[in-house]
């Protein structure tokens, strides 16, 4: 409550201030500074400095503010936002977020409950496995010492492989995942393997593995309760990109664009 007492106390001498310093500007040069853009900047020092500026401080800031708006409209003047490729992206980027945001109303539990059924297959959850292994690098006659590890299993032996660097026992792992890390070969194996068996040696990009399957969970479509964040947020950007796509066709047709030597490309073409 201080904060805030002390902040529009601050904001009163700045605004009588402003006042005078504005009466200076042509109407065509004018500067306007709102009560509320002015609470917001001293808030917003207060919460990166940890207490309320002082009406030097404040002034700092306001200054700064209206220096830069003047700089801003001298660029325009000038032209020097003409044919900027980063203030041209920042521009559609800013136009881009408006158009988005003004989608309309929230979403309905009716929406949402329509969009997971249709999108059932995007929300499924792959087999998948939890498996050890014993590994053999290839380049230390990997191959033959894994099947002789593997005879020795078969005797209930222990065996002790070589040291891999992604660990030895791996949880909830899918097909995909297990080709990006193994290799086609390795993951491929997977889909005849039998629960709490050593199989093997399976080839991978490192080496040779003897494996055995823990667990295997059944591929799966969580029900829209377990996943319902997930499922608003993707009709959220889908209806984002909706709007934003009405509103470029819109636009489109007002436009001709020029390719090229003279080659013309109408959008309503």
């Amino acid at each position: 409550m201080l904060r805030k007492i002390a902040i529009f106390l601050v904001i009163g001498i700045l605004i009588f201030g402003l006042d005078l310093t504005f009466s200076k500007f042509k109407d065509d040069k004018l500067i306007y500074v709102s009560e509320e853009e002015v609470y917001s900047l001293m808030n917003s020092w207060a919460l990166q400095v940890g207490r309320n500026p002082n009406p030097d401080e404040a002034k700092a800031v306001i200054d700064n503010l209206i220096e830069e708006e003047i700089l801003y409209r001298e660029a325009l003047r000038l032209g020097l936002d003409a044919n900027d490729q980063i203030i041209k992206r920042r521009l559609a980027q800013k136009l881009m977020f408006l158009k988005q945001e003004s989608r309309g109303n929230k979403l309905t539990e009716l929406e949402i409950s329509e969009f997971y059924n249709i999108n059932l297959d995007k929300y499924l959850i792959p087999e998948q496995y939890d498996f050890t292994h014993i590994f053999f690098a290839k380049d230390d006659n990997g191959l033959a010492r894994a099947q002789m590890a593997k005879a020795l299993l078969e005797k209930s032996q222990e065996i002790k492989g070589d040291v891999f660097f992604l660990g030895k026992n791996f949880t909830n792992r899918n097909l995909n995942e297990l080709r990006k890390d193994f290799g086609v070969n390795f993951s491929s194996a997977f889909e005849k393997l039998k629960l709490n068996e050593w199989t093997g040696p399976i080839e991978s990009t490192y080496g040779s593995h003897l494996i055995k399957l823990v667990r295997l969970q059944e591929a799966r479509t969580p029900s829209l309760d377990e996943i319902k964040p997930r499922v608003m947020i993707d009709l959220d950007l889908e209806r984002k990109d909706s709007v934003l796509s009405s509103y470029l066709d819109e636009l489109k047709e007002d436009y001709e664009v020029i390719i090229s030597r003279g080659s013309k490309q109408n959008y309503n073409e």
